[in-house]
């Protein structure tokens, strides 16, 4: 036998093996084929004829039914922080390298000089606080400049610039 006529004999034998079983499972609610079990000795099973009517009542769609009460949806409340107050201000913060001598540095031109302030983050909620020097300049468009040491306590160096509230 060469290539061929093995491919052909292979799918012959594929297509009798899904065939049969196919013509056995389709034929199963024949009553021809239940006539011939009867004929053995075999009880078949009771066939009960179906209901003569089947009635469908239709129903008006809710749209062009004007009887029909629509509830209105429920009223949803969303949680809004404070406004901020006399001493705080929401803006941005950046990172910079500030002079080593002095610890827990930041410079916020828009509130006091020396002052301790609190800077919040406002996505992730971390907080620090530093003491306003004042004495780097911060880009145009940052409320708070933040010694890069302490601001990696709030965000990443990537988030930069992140939004804030501070306060003091």
């Amino acid at each position: 036998m060469d290539v061929h006529e093995r491919r052909r004999v292979v799918l012959a034998t594929a297509f009798t093996l899904v065939a049969l079983p196919a013509i056995w499972l389709f034929d199963r609610d024949d009553p021809a084929a239940s006539s011939s079990i009867a004929a053995a000795g075999i009880p078949g099973p009771e066939v009960t004829e179906a209901p003569a009517e089947i009635t469908v009542e239709t129903e008006v769609p809710v749209f062009l039914d004007n009887t029909v009460v629509v509830v209105a949806p429920a009223v949803i409340d969303v949680a809004l922080p404070d406004a901020p107050g006399a001493n705080e201000i929401t803006g941005t913060a950046s990172y910079k390298h500030f002079d080593p001598t002095i610890d827990k540095k930041c410079s916020a031109p828009q509130a006091p000089s020396g002052v301790l302030l609190t800077i919040t983050n406002i996505d992730n909620g971390l907080s620090i606080t530093c003491r306003n020097t004042m004495g780097v300049s911060i880009p145009y468009g940052i409320t708070v400049g933040i010694d890069t040491d302490l601001f990696i306590e709030i965000a990443d160096l990537v988030d930069s610039p992140v939004p804030i509230r501070l306060s003091w």
